[in-house]
C-alpha cells in the first residue's frame, strides 16, 4: 500500500510539473484568442525553468532580426525575471551569433509578436502589461517601439482600447507604420463596444495615430496578418468563436469586404501570402463542429483565396487530433507553411487532466494546392513552429523546443534556428544551450 501511495505522488508530481510546462505551449497555442501567433507568457514562480521564445523573425541585410519574449535567465544581455517575461528583440549576424538582446523593461510583463526594419533601426508590436491589476485579470495594451541599429529604445507608444488590447503585425509604409491586432472586453465584462474586435491603425514616423478602423466581434476578434497589393489592404484573423476572417480595406481604412470561413478553431486564419493573382491563408478547420469542445478535431489548413475573397480550393493536413498553420510563405512556384499539432501524452494524463504534446510540422505545396512534402518534427518532449524564412538553399524555421533532439535540454522552453535544405531534410538546430548538427 505504501508503495503504492508513493507511486502514485511521484507519479502526481510528474503530472504537475508537465502541467507547469504545458500550461506555458497552451498559451503559446491559444493565445490567439487574446493577441496573436505567437506569444504571450505568464512566467512561473522563481524555482521554474527558463523560457525564452521567438515569435517573428526578419532577414535584414547583415543578418537577423527576431522577436519574442524572455526571462533571461540565461542572458548575458539583461537581468533575470524571476516572476514574468519581457519583451525582447534580438539581432543576429549572418552566422547567427548575438549582436544585441534587448529586453523592453517598463511595465510588469510584455511580449513582442513582430518586428520590421525601418530606415533607421526597427520596429517592434506586441503587449504589454503594467499594474498589478492587468496582471490579474490577464489583460495588456497594444504596444509600439522603435529601435536604433544598435538597439537603443528611440520611441514607444501603448494603446489601450477596449480591456484588453495587443499588437499581432506591422508593417512599413512610405509614409509611415500600418499596425493590426485585436482589442476586446474582458471576459466578465457584460456587453459589446463597437470599437472592439480587430482592429486597423495608420500612424506616421513619429508614432502620431492617422486612422483607425476595427471589425468583428468585441468579445473575440481579431487580425492576424496582412498583405498590401495593388493600393488595398487584405487581412486574414478571426471574427467570432470559430470563425475565419478575409477582409478587404482600402490604405486609408475603409473597408471594401469582410468573408467568413466556417469553421476554424478558435485562433482563426494566421498568416497571409501573395501567390500571383491570389492568396494563401493558412490556420485551422474544425472537421467536426458539432461535437463538444474537448471532441473537436481540427485539422491544419491552407486556403487559397481569390481578390474578390472567394475560396478557390481548400487543402488539410491531418495529424493527431490537433493541428494547425501558424505561418506561410511563398518560394517561388511552391507555398510554404509551418505550425503545429499536439497528442495526447498518455503517460502524464491523468483522469483529471489531459498532457499534450507538442510538435512541430512543415508542409509544401503547389500554387494548384498540390502536395509536395509535409514533415512532422517530433521530439522526446515539445516543439514549436513560430515562423519560416525562404533562403538559397532552403528554409529557416524559428520557433521554441525543450527538446533535446534539437537542441534543448528536456526541461527548458528555449528558443531555436532549426534549418531545413529545399526536400526538407534538417541540417541544423541551435539553441542557448547546444547546435544540433543533423546527418
Amino acid at each position: 500500500m505504501k508503495k503504492k501511495k508513493k507511486n502514485d505522488a511521484k507519479k502526481q508530481d510528474k503530472v504537475v510539473k508537465g502541467l507547469k510546462f504545458i500550461a506555458v505551449l497552451c498559451v503559446l497555442v491559444i493565445v490567439c484568442e487574446a493577441i496573436y501567433i505567437g506569444v504571450k507568457i505568464y512566467q512561473r514562480e522563481q524555482n521554474t525553468v527558463y523560457v525564452d521564445t521567438f515569435a517573428a523573425v526578419e532577414k535584414v541585410s547583415d543578418g537577423y532580426i527576431g522577436v519574442g519574449s524572455s526571462d533571461f535567465k540565461k542572458s548575458k544581455y539583461n537581468s533575470y525575471s524571476k516572476s514574468h517575461t519581457k519583451a525582447k528583440i534580438v539581432k543576429y549576424d549572418k552566422d547567427k551569433n548575438v549582436l544585441f538582446e534587448t529586453a523592453y523593461k517598463k511595465g510588469i510583463e510584455s511580449s513582442f509578436n513582430d518586428v520590421e526594419e525601418t530606415k533607421d533601426g526597427y520596429i517592434a508590436v506586441g503587449s504589454a502589461a503594467y499594474t498589478n491589476k492587468q496582471i490579474k485579470e490577464h489583460v495588456t495594451n497594444g504596444l509600439l517601439v522603435l529601435y536604433d541599429k544598435k538597439g537603443e529604445q528611440v520611441n514607444s507608444k501603448k494603446l489601450e482600447i477596449l480591456d484588453d488590447t495587443v499588437f499581432t503585425k506591422v508593417e512599413v509604409l512610405k509614409d509611415g507604420y500600418l499596425v493590426i491586432g485585436q482589442s476586446i472586453l474582458e471576459n466578465y465584462t457584460i456587453g459589446n463596444d463597437p470599437n472592439g474586435g480587430g482592429i486597423i491603425i495608420k500612424y506616421d514616423f513619429d508614432l502620431k495615430e492617422v486612422w483607425r478602423a476595427n471589425h468583428g466581434g468585441s468579445k473575440s476578434g481579431i487580425f492576424n496578418d496582412l498583405v498590401i497589393d495593388d493600393d488595398a489592404i487584405y487581412l486574414v484573423g478571426k471574427d467570432a468563436a470559430r470563425y475565419g476572417v478575409f477582409a478587404k480595406y482600402t490604405l486609408d481604412g475603409k473597408k471594401e469586404f469582410v468573408k467568413t470561413f466556417e469553421f476554424t478553431d478558435t485562433i482563426g486564419f494566421s498568416s497571409i501570402a501573395k501567390i500571383g493573382d491570389n492568396f494563401a491563408v493558412v490556420g485551422s478547420k474544425t472537421v467536426n463542429i458539432s461535437a463538444d469542445d474537448q471532441d473537436k478535431i481540427t485539422e491544419a489548413l491552407i486556403a487559397i483565396y481569390d481578390k474578390d475573397g472567394s475560396v478557390k480550393r481548400h487543402k488539410t493536413y491531418k495529424i493527431n487530433k490537433s493541428a494547425r498553420f501558424n505561418k506561410v510563405i511563398v518560394d517561388g512556384d511552391e507555398i510554404i507553411a509551418v505550425g503545429h499539432t499536439a497528442k495526447k501524452d498518455e503517460e502524464e494524463s491523468t483522469d483529471a487532466v489531459n498532457v499534450f504534446r507538442y510538435s512541430g510540422i512543415l508542409a509544401k505545396y503547389t500554387f494548384d494546392g498540390d502536395e509536395i512534402l509535409k514533415k512532422q518534427e517530433k521530439g522526446s518532449r515539445d516543439t514549436y513552429f513560430s515562423d519560416i524564412l525562404a533562403t538559397k538553399d532552403g528554409y529557416i524555421v524559428v520557433g521554441q523546443t525543450s527538446s533535446k533532439e534539437l537542441g534543448g535540454n528536456n526541461k527548458d522552453l528555449t528558443s531555436f534556428f532549426l534549418t531545413y535544405d529545399k526536400k526538407g531534410k534538417r541540417q541544423t538546430s541551435e539553441t542557448v544551450f547546444n547546435k544540433v548538427v543533423f546527418d
